[in-house]
């Protein structure tokens, strides 16, 4: 599971980078790396809450915190990552335009669903080589037993 607290962290720290670059002059292009770092943290703080919703049974038995330490946290951490993301808004928008900052979002949503899309066809090509697999040893094993049966039989008759 990914832990939301270094998911935030993440995108908290490519935050900071960013606003300290742009104070200092640098262009929001030059940024760029800081901005993928940010989205990928608030991507992993979405998953985290995400698969926090529906834990694994031996988190739900040994987990160390309670339900409303996590409640709190992911509340807090997403307040603050709304806040971030209005901040980033403003800087692009400033520097290019609503336009720009529109394309981006469709573009961000538009590469998210792509790469859901390529990650449900790779677990899909994975499940399907898991029961390829299963079914070629089961159909091996069934004409290894077949075979050892004709031979005991050959063996018996002779």
């Amino acid at each position: 599971m990914i832990d939301p607290v270094s998911a935030f962290a993440l995108a908290s720290g490519a935050f900071n980078m960013i606003k300290k670059a742009v104070a200092a002059g640098r262009e929001i292009e030059d940024c760029a790396g800081y901005f993928g770092k940010f989205f990928q943290g608030v991507s992993d703080v979405n998953k985290a809450e995400e698969e926090s919703k529906n834990p694994p049974l031996f988190r739900k038995l040994l987990s160390g915190g309670s339900v409303e330490q996590e409640a709190f946290q992911a509340v807090v951490h997403k307040q603050k990552i709304m806040q971030m993301e209005r901040d980033l808004r403003e800087l692009i928008t400033i520097r290019y335009g609503e336009d720009i900052y529109r394309e981006m979002l469709q573009l961000r949503r538009t590469i998210k669903q792509d790469r859901e899309r390529t990650i449900y066809k790779q677990a899909k090509r994975r499940k399907d080589l898991m029961w390829n697999s299963l079914s070629i040893g089961a159909i091996s094993a069934l004409i290894g037993v077949l075979w050892w049966m004709v031979v005991l039989f050959i063996d018996l008759k002779a």
